[in-house]
């Protein structure tokens, strides 16, 4: 599932940071009223900089260094999600540093819509890095990959799994797979990983998707031909449905 969005970015450097707010990781928002008239104001921190959280018109960010706004940036959304939470930082790719998500619709059941904003290397800016939809449980491969998890019943979903390319999401692969015990189709060849099912998804929507990920791949050093094999048998994939999921 993808949410398009649009969003403004700009650059400052002369803005006074306004007084400590809240931390924005404490906060559960209500799904009434509507986001812009929530008032909320909260903060995140990352290293020595802040970024400004504020629904007034919701999002907007602004991100501040030593006194200075250094950059300002949106991401448009009407809506509270599911869960509650305000935009956040976590480490998706277990690199020690984190990305901002931002919940960007509802949701349900399945997970969230949420956009990625990445910080550059110069640590002075975010980008955004595309979108991702599902939980806000991330898992890595011995290849480098990451992905999140997203429900398409209550014993069955997919993994997408993404690299970065100059600052940006790229899909290279979207494992289907399901609980054992549950039924399914048998006719699949699933690759077993403790009480998990897995399959490399043969999926192609929107049209010229499923090539897309080949490319991608192929590009990463990944044999598509292997690629359900190498992926499925790793060790996480046997704690996706353990805890309840």
């Amino acid at each position: 599932m993808t949410t398009t969005t649009t969003m403004t970015t700009d650059t400052m450097t002369t803005n006074v940071i306004a007084p400590q707010q809240q931390s924005c990781s404490t906060l559960h928002l209500p799904s009434e009223p509507k986001l812009a008239d929530q008032h909320v104001h909260c903060a995140l921190a990352i290293g020595d900089l802040t970024l400004d959280v504020s629904s007034d018109l919701p999002w907007s960010f602004s991100l501040q260094s030593r006194g200075s706004v250094i950059q300002r940036f949106r991401e448009p959304t009407e809506e509270v999600g599911g869960t509650g939470v305000a935009p956040l930082l976590q480490d998706i790719d277990d690199s020690g540093t984190p990305v901002l998500l931002v919940v960007t619709g509802r949701g349900g059941t399945g997970g969230e819509p949420m956009a990625v904003w990445r910080m550059t290397a110069s640590r002075d800016r975010f980008v955004r890095a595309g979108e991702m939809f599902g939980f806000r449980q991330f898992y890595r491969t011995t290849e480098g990959f990451f992905g999140n998890y997203a429900h398409s019943s209550a014993a069955s979903g997919s993994v997408t799994l993404y690299r970065w390319a100059d600052d940006k999401l790229v899909t290279v692969a979207v494992l289907d797979t399901q609980a054992a015990a549950a039924p399914g189709d048998e006719s699949r060849a699933w690759v077993r990983t403790g009480d998990v099912l897995c399959a490399l998804s043969e999926d192609d929507d929107p049209p010229g998707a499923r090539a897309q990920r080949t490319a991608a791949l192929q590009a990463a050093g990944v044999n598509p031909a292997t690629a359900q094999q190498q992926l499925c048998t790793q060790s996480w994939v046997a704690s996706i449905y353990r805890g309840g999921r």
